[in-house]
């Protein structure tokens, strides 16, 4: 399989109708590019538009305005081999683990069904089974159970093993360890980062969890409402973040020692409250100003950090916020 894949969304943009932000997208994304060996994730609270990200990546979704190209070709003219490539090379990890397995088949069946999907054969699909449960810490017993038989934690891993079995070079990751116990969470996310590491995958992690972002994703896009208001280096993003809703993110994790910490202060200034343009966070933030921040905000390079983007029209004279304050 081609080592040099690339998934890429350009100028992307998704519409739905009937929702408040009739005039402005539900969600607009400049680039986002994945290869294999690098791992990039969305983060943004619930409505931020991740979701509809992953599903007009996966092309379940069709954009309203740009593209999403497999290998330069744009998902909707994919045809015959290269529509092939691109559902082998391209798996999801859905959050709802419970609706991703079918609950009348056995999960040693679900995985050979991922296996023969992948091209493999169905004389070795009892030996890639095997494998495949090993590879991800299930033991071969567990391959004539059903769904409902099994732990949540379990239940994930069997999920992780069948989008294996297709042979895929980039995972799609929805809120993977969404309703686990801690304990399994940490232990998943170990799974997942030895497979990224052991298979050279390419991740893209659809989170709002900035403690599991920071542990397997070198890139960071932060969405609110629909855009991204920054992105750059996971590490530095989260030390030193150049936006206020990233440094609100970061702020609302809990650690030890560390007093509560409210994580938005709205503004005062009753004429940011959500007009037809300008900043979609002005709002919330206790940095905003009006006129300024009702004017039309651009993602920008970071004066002395040109790998990070910022979409903050203060963003120069601010710096870097300091999210425990």
């Amino acid at each position: 399989m081609n080592n040099a894949i690339r998934l890429v969304a350009r100028d992307l943009e998704v519409r739905y109708r009937g929702i408040e932000l009739v005039a402005r997208p539900a969600l607009a994304l400049d680039r986002l590019e994945l290869v294999p060996g690098r791992s990039v994730a969305l983060v943004g609270e619930s409505g931020s538009g991740k979701t509809t990200a992953l599903r007009a990546l996966l092309g379940v979704i069709r954009p309203s305005a740009g593209t999403v190209e497999f290998d330069g070709v744009p998902l909707g003219r994919l045809r015959g081999t290269a529509a092939r490539d691109f559902r082998r090379s391209v798996q999801p990890i859905q959050q709802d683990v419970d609706g991703a397995l079918d609950p009348r088949q056995c999960l040693g069946d679900a995985i050979a069904e991922g296996h023969r999907a992948g091209g493999g054969s169905s004389r070795d699909a009892e030996a890639t089974v095997a494998r495949l449960l090993d590879e991800v810490s299930l033991p071969v017993s567990i391959a004539t159970r059903h769904p409902h038989e099994v732990s949540g934690g379990q239940r994930q891993r069997a999920v992780i093993a069948r989008a294996l079995a297709v042979g895929p070079r980039l995972l799609l990751l929805d809120e993977p360890t969404s309703g686990l116990d801690a304990t399994v969470q940490v232990r998943i996310l170990e799974l997942i980062e030895r497979l990224r590491i052991e298979r050279g995958l390419g991740l893209l992690l659809v989170s709002h969890n900035l403690g599991v972002v920071a542990r397997l994703c070198e890139e960071t896009v932060v969405l609110y409402r629909g855009e991204v208001v920054e992105r750059g280096a996971t590490r530095a993003l989260m030390d030193e973040p150049r936006h206020p809703y990233t440094a609100a993110l970061r702020r609302s994790v809990p650690e030890i020692g560390v007093p509560f910490r409210a994580p938005f202060n709205p503004s005062a200034d009753s004429a940011l409250l959500d007009g037809p343009g300008g900043c979609r966070f002005a709002a919330r933030c206790p940095h905003a100003t009006s006129p300024v921040c009702g004017q039309t905000q651009l993602l920008a390079p970071v004066t002395d950090d040109p790998d990070r983007l910022v979409r903050c029209i203060r963003s120069p004279e601010l710096g870097i916020l300091n999210p425990l304050a």
